[in-house]
């Protein structure tokens, strides 16, 4: 019990902070008393002193779970409405009763609580913990079938598996993975035991994953039982052109194959992944058609490097077009070097200025001739008068190269 202001706050279920019954009131809490089966909190208004009665169901409840009597608790949660506070003491209880092992009373509360695929597997858990306890005694819930589904109810599966590996249950454990569409965890199990089902379950695994449309998952399995052909015919009808790129590059048996060669990169250049396409010509020998497929993908690192081996006179044309695309992408400081090297002074400068590299500018402008830097100079005087920087000399002596500028082909 606590005062929030004007505000008389009450937990009934400590388990649930969040679950608080509140009532107003205008004075200050000053005690609370237990008599007679009752629980009243006394609150002084003044000169006079009041009285609120606390609900004793709900206490009782709370007392019931501290004498780790659960019956009792059941029996005075069935008397309440369902509210928010009954609704939280029922889910306490269903908790501490699946680790207490009470199972009768775990079920009711998953049937109060309205979660009727719990209750209903209860039930027919608590049908063979009795059927247990009938035949060996005690209250069945020793039994490994009883441990194993408790386990599969909180969604433990591997201790699951593991109950059922100790008591021999091979079939049992692939009967658990095979109801929740875990084929993977079923298929290891088989492969564990030596099971005479094993291709059987395989070829079903398959034919589930194909019949539920998830043929990256299907072609997984066959690349990973050997079978690349299909693995990538299936990554290809799940429109993944990347995936069966990345397989096909790793297999030189797959390289020499025209036809796969051919589907993987007409798909790739489909879905534009004209970077993956150009990966996949230069490993098979095209470099014209991979610098093309680079190009297109604006990967003009791998197209520079490529055209540097292959066709050494397009690398100037290439440069000058990835400082164009640089440009495109606002990246101008990038794009300076890169039109340098492309031997496009003006759009250097222009890159520079742009991107207010002024020293930069200053310099590539001092190698110019005095009619083309002519028109640029204003521009940064007036950016160094505003600095009140009147005096302002080229870093570098007229005519030479700088490494940092220049760099070499």
């Amino acid at each position: 019990v606590a005062q929030s202001r004007n505000n008389l706050c009450i937990w009934y279920n400590i388990d649930a902070p969040e679950r608080v019954t509140m009532f107003p009131l205008k004075g200050d809490i000053v005690d609370l008393e237990r008599n007679d089966g009752k629980t009243e909190v006394i609150v002084s208004e003044g000169v006079n002193t009041v009285s609120y009665t606390l609900d004793e169901g709900l206490i009782e409840f709370g007392t019931a779970i501290d004498d780790g009597d659960y019956h009792r608790a059941t029996a005075f949660l069935e008397t309440l409405e369902m509210s928010t506070e009954t609704e939280a003491m029922w889910k306490t209880l269903s908790r501490l009763a699946l680790e207490a092992r009470q199972l009768h009373v775990a079920e009711r509360c998953f049937a109060a609580l309205g979660n009727m695929a719990k209750a209903r597997f209860l039930h027919e858990t608590n049908a063979i913990a009795d059927q247990a306890a009938q035949e060996h005694g005690g209250d069945g819930t020793d039994h490994y079938l009883v441990r194993a589904r408790l386990a599969m109810l909180d969604k433990n599966y591997k201790l699951a598996e593991m109950i059922f590996l100790e008591q021999n249950a091979t079939e049992e454990a692939m009967d658990m993975y095979q109801e929740l569409h875990m084929w993977d965890e079923c298929i290891v199990v088989a492969e564990a035991k030596g099971h005479p089902m094993l291709d059987k379950l395989r070829r079903g695994y398959y034919q589930w994953l194909l019949d539920t449309q998830q043929e990256e998952k299907a072609g997984e399995v066959q690349e990973g039982q050997g079978d690349y052909l299909a693995a990538i015919s299936l990554y290809l009808r799940a429109g993944l052109p990347a995936k069966a790129a990345r397989l096909a590059m790793s297999r030189d048996e797959l390289m020499t194959n025209g036809d796969v060669i051919n589907r993987i990169s007409t798909a790739l250049i489909r879905g534009e992944l004209y970077e993956q396409a150009g990966d996949l010509f230069e490993k098979v020998g095209n470099p014209r058609k991979a610098l093309e497929c680079y190009c297109k993908g604006s990967a003009f690192l791998k197209a520079v490097e490529l055209a540097r081996l292959a066709f050494p006179a397009e690398v100037v044309k290439l440069e000058e077009a990835w400082g164009d695309h640089l440009v495109q992408q606002k990246q101008l400081d990038a794009a300076i070097n890169h039109y340098i090297e492309a031997r496009c002074s003006i759009k250097a400068i222009e890159a520079a200025l742009g991107a207010r590299q002024w020293k930069k500018a200053i310099y590539i402008l001092d190698l110019q001739d005095k009619q083309t830097a002519a028109k640029y100079y204003p521009k940064i005087a007036q950016h160094y008068a505003a600095l009140q920087e009147y005096q302002v000399r080229p870093h570098f002596p007229r005519h030479t190269h700088s490494e940092e500028f220049i760099p070499y082909i």
